[in-house]
């Protein structure tokens, strides 16, 4: 007697934040914060050169460029997710950071605490980067901190 031979079955497709949107994939995540590190070098080098001028000319320029210095390094990464909810890295790569309560965008608050999460993430042997790859949803701890979940872009549609 032979018995009936089970068909394998695919899984089932993890579903997304919402319809026709997907979380964003980890290697995106990636190639996109290199861009915005790639960014912040060459703004951090130009800045640098100019302070180091400036405090041969005039000191007091130097301490201003100085300060827009550290304004860089703490206000990139909040000023472009609290605005556009997007770096110009993650631009690059189509994803975007946004409330993971309903999708919409993300306002200064949840912003620093991102970039917060972002330390910690850094400073736990990179522990909160490697959460993206335990989480359903992708989630790095930067993300469990401020309420927040990176997206794809979903594509544009245009209609006649």
């Amino acid at each position: 007697m032979t018995e009936p031979s089970a068909s394998w079955q695919a899984p089932e497709p993890e579903g997304g934040p919402a319809p026709g949107i997907a979380f964003a994939s980890p290697g995106a995540r990636l190639v996109g914060y290199i861009v915005d590190i790639l960014i912040q070098g060459v703004l951090f080098v130009v800045l640098a050169v100019l302070t180091v001028v400036l405090g041969v000319v005039f000191f007091p320029l130097a301490i201003l460029s100085a300060l827009a210095i550290v304004a860089l390094a703490v206000g990139y990464f909040p000023y472009f997710w609290a605005t556009s909810g997007q770096t110009p890295g993650m631009a690059i790569m189509k994803i975007k950071v946004v409330r993971d309560a309903d999708g919409g965008p993300i306002s200064w608050g949840p912003a620093i605490l991102r970039l917060i999460g972002f330390w910690v993430s850094s400073l736990v042997f990179y522990i909160g980067f490697i959460w993206i790859f335990v989480d359903k949803r992708r989630r790095g701890w930067m993300d469990l901190i401020a309420g927040t979940v990176v997206v794809e872009e979903p594509p544009t549609t245009y209609t006649s």
